[in-house]
């Protein structure tokens, strides 16, 4: 629901959001298809000091790479192309909080042990175990993982570099955290026995937290764009309501340790028990999984758009302005507010008032 004002009541189904500004060109064209690349043998590849053992090797333009089954995780480290500054490895995972592009101080790619790894030729491909990576012409090194149903890649090359398929369980529009960079920085403000909560700035002065454990919610504080009523909390609760508020007791720019909140950088993201945010131009995106039902909220210069969640009653601010818990009423029906995991879920939006 994209929300003009907290008591809005008209409802309209969103075609799609803003996108956010991607951290790579998308790889848009599917799986690769590595059936005519030279199939070399793994063995000279593999490093038997590591426990179950793991495939390494570099690409002709520099890259280190590996297979790391035990791990379920295959990828790259060195510089990228077609990435953002600072980028300088790829992970294919099947969880969203690991796979994508990432800058870091900490490669997990590069051989541990031993003499440098082999250079896989350009036309080749290693197979080994559920994984297949080959390198082919232009600095393009390509890796897949499963079939059918359960396939997944990743492409580095100079016209795309990223991982796939798409994140499900997102509306049409909403961005995607594969194109978005994991840096260093876990974002956890303070120290304490149980500070485990990311807190962080986005563009146009908002302050996020993801308070996730077994459940929980995610919200922002601050100028919400669009909003009519003096509306300052955007929310996301697992389970439970997605929405807008009004309070004088924010919940989300409060660490619960004393100690400096980071800016999430446009292009990043961060991940915390099966939530994540990305920090877009203007704003940032949330969502989460919890029980097989995503739902979330988008913040940017163009107001504020939610999907999924339960509904709920609204009930006004009291008139001395204390804290509405409330969030717009929903009239569309149920199948298209909430957000199905197997198939292209929508948004549904009130016009920014004014």
């Amino acid at each position: 629901m994209r929300f003009g004002s907290l008591l809005a009541s008209a409802l309209f189904v969103a075609a799609g959001l803003v996108a956010a500004p991607a951290a790579a060109e998308p790889v848009t064209t599917g799986a690769p298809d590595l059936s005519g690349y030279r199939e070399v043998p793994a063995d000279g590849f593999v490093d038997s000091l590591v426990a179950q053992g793991e495939v390494y090797f570099q690409t002709p333009d520099g890259l280190l790479c590996a297979i790391r089954p035990a791990h379920g995780a295959a990828g790259c480290d060195g510089r990228l192309p077609n990435t953002r500054a600072g980028v300088n490895e790829i992970v294919l995972a099947a969880d969203v909080a690991d796979r994508g592009l990432r800058a870091t101080a900490n490669p997990q790619f590069v051989k541990p042990s031993g003499s440098a790894a082999r250079v896989l030729p350009v036309g080749s491909k290693i197979v080994y175990q559920d994984f297949v990576c080959a390198v082919g012409e232009g600095s393009t090194t390509l890796c897949t993982k499963s079939s059918g149903d359960q396939l997944q890649w990743l492409e580095i090359s100079s016209t795309g570099t990223g991982v796939g398929p798409a994140t499900a369980g997102l509306p049409d529009g909403f961005p995607d955290p594969n194109d978005f960079v994991v840096g260093d920085d876990n974002y956890i403000v303070g120290a304490g026995a149980k500070n485990i909560f990311p807190v962080f700035t986005v563009d146009a002065g908002l302050t996020c937290t993801i308070a996730m454990f077994s459940g929980g919610e995610v919200g922002c504080n601050g100028n919400l764009p669009g909003a009519s009523g003096a509306e300052n909390e955007v929310f996301a609760q697992f389970p439970g309501p997605v929405g807008i508020r009004k309070t004088d007791d924010p919940k989300f720019d409060k660490p619960a340790y004393p100690g400096t909140v980071r800016q999430l950088p446009v292009g990043y993201r961060v991940s915390e028990m099966g939530a994540t945010c990305m920090a877009i131009e203007g704003g940032v995106a949330c969502y989460g999984t919890l029980a097989g039902q995503t739902q979330g909220f988008e913040v940017s210069a163009e107001g504020v758009t939610t999907f999924g969640g339960a509904p709920q009653e609204v009930s006004s601010a009291d008139p001395d302005g204390a804290a509405s818990e409330s969030t717009a009423p929903s009239t569309v029906p149920p199948s298209t507010t909430s957000v199905p995991t197997t198939s292209g879920p929508t948004a549904s939006s009130v016009p920014p008032v004014g």
